[in-house]
């Protein structure tokens, strides 16, 4: 499908990428695939953990400013998934997307600590 100047511009103002329709159907179709993976969130729980207000603080946000959103945390720029995958111990970062394990799992882990305090820095500036 072929867009004029306007319509991008548009889009583009909008936040919108060109390609986010074809990204945005690939992630559905895996999203639909791994639903069960993705763990329930309490944010009044994760609001008492110091690793979680620490993250607040340095993304800048106030708890106000964070979204439930079903399955994941809406930070404005990016989501927040947290995984019962416990397999795979890692932090993920793909299209505005942070998938992790639990914060209890993180807080637990200095190395997992260390990967989630990396890409929250290197997307942070974006």
């Amino acid at each position: 499908m072929s867009i004029n100047q306007q319509q991008y511009e548009q889009l583009t103002e909008m936040g919108i990428s060109l390609w986010q329709l074809r990204n945005h159907a690939n992630q559905s179709e895996t999203a639909s695939d791994n639903s069960k993976v993705y763990s329930d969130i309490n944010l009044s729980e994760l609001a008492q953990k110091q690793l979680f207000r620490d993250i607040l603080l340095a993304t800048k946000l106030s708890i106000g400013e964070i979204s439930h959103q079903g399955d994941h945390l809406d930070f404005g720029l990016f989501n927040w998934y947290f995984t019962d995958d416990t397999s795979t111990n890692e932090i993920r970062w793909h299209e505005q997307q942070l998938c992790t394990p639990s914060i209890t799992s993180i807080a637990k882990s200095p190395m997992l600590k260390k990967q989630l305090w990396q890409v929250l820095s290197n997307h942070n500036d974006e």
